[in-house]
Order: structure tokens, then sequence, then C-alpha cells
């Protein structure tokens, strides 16, 4: 009987994993504006996998949420059906703030990676209008043209 409720209860404690430490993402650097063609184009694919990621983690949450859910029913419905609900007042209270604190977690994963994903999405823009006033997207200028502009005029 103890063993179910310490099983549910430790499944439920480790249903959702913790953040890794990453630094905050932010919509701008300070280096953004010396950003290359190529560079801004590449930070526009780490935001997609950012983006991948976070999504990621709020399924992978709701997921969790859910097992903790039905961890903590089962220790309960273990723990009924040996008697130690009866002789240990108080015990399925364990089970059930176990697996509320699980769903806490979980909602607080989604929050952050809503937030997270709200960033990218705006630093994705923010460097598509820098790809755009770049000329990243604008042909190259045929070599006559090129070498006209490298004459001075006048001469």
């Amino acid at each position: 009987m103890r063993k179910t409720f310490a099983v549910g209860l430790a499944v439920a404690m480790l249903a959702i994993p913790a953040f890794a430490a990453e630094p905050q993402l932010q919509v701008s650097y300070a280096t953004d504006a010396s950003m290359g063609c190529d560079a801004i184009a590449a930070e526009s694919g780490r935001m997609d996998q950012v983006i991948a990621t976070a999504n990621g983690q709020i399924g992978g949450a709701d997921g969790a949420a859910r097992g903790a859910g039905l961890a903590s029913t089962v220790a309960v419905e273990g723990l009924a059906r040996s008697g130690a609900l009866g002789r240990v007042p108080g015990l399925g209270m364990f089970a059930n703030q176990a697996a509320n604190l699980a769903r806490q977690r979980g909602e607080a994963v989604k929050a952050q990676a809503a937030n997270t994903i709200q960033t990218a999405n705006t630093r994705k823009a923010l460097l598509a209008g820098l790809y755009s006033g770049k000329a990243c997207d604008a042909p190259p200028a045929p070599p006559a043209a090129q070498a006209a502009e490298a004459a001075p005029a006048g001469v």
C-alpha cells in the first residue's frame, strides 16, 4: 500500500521536467544591425527551431500533466482498495496535492513556452525587416553596372 502511494507520488513529482537554464530570448540584440544576409537567414532559421522546440514543450507538458493525474488516480485507488485511506486520514490528500503540483508545473511550462513562441515570432518579423532593408533578396547587379558605379563620375 505504501509502495503504491510512493510510486504514484514519485511519478507525479517527476512527470514534468524543469526548464533547462537557457539565456532569455530577446526580440533584438545590439549586434542585429551589423549582421549580413547569411547571418540574418541563419538566425531566422534558428527562430524556427526555437518555435518548434517550444511547441514540443507545450505538448510534453500537457501529456506529463495528464500522466501525473492518472498516476495520482491509480495511487488513490490502490490506497482505497488496500484500506490504507481509511486507516491513515489525509493520505489521499497528498496524492492529490502531488497531481495538482504537476498540473501547476505543466501550466508554468506552457506559459513560458507560449512567451518564447511570441518572442521568437516577433524576432523573426524584425529579422525579415532587416533582410529586406539590406536588399538581401535583390538580384546581384550586372558586372557592367558595378564597374560604372566604381568609376568616378566626371573622368
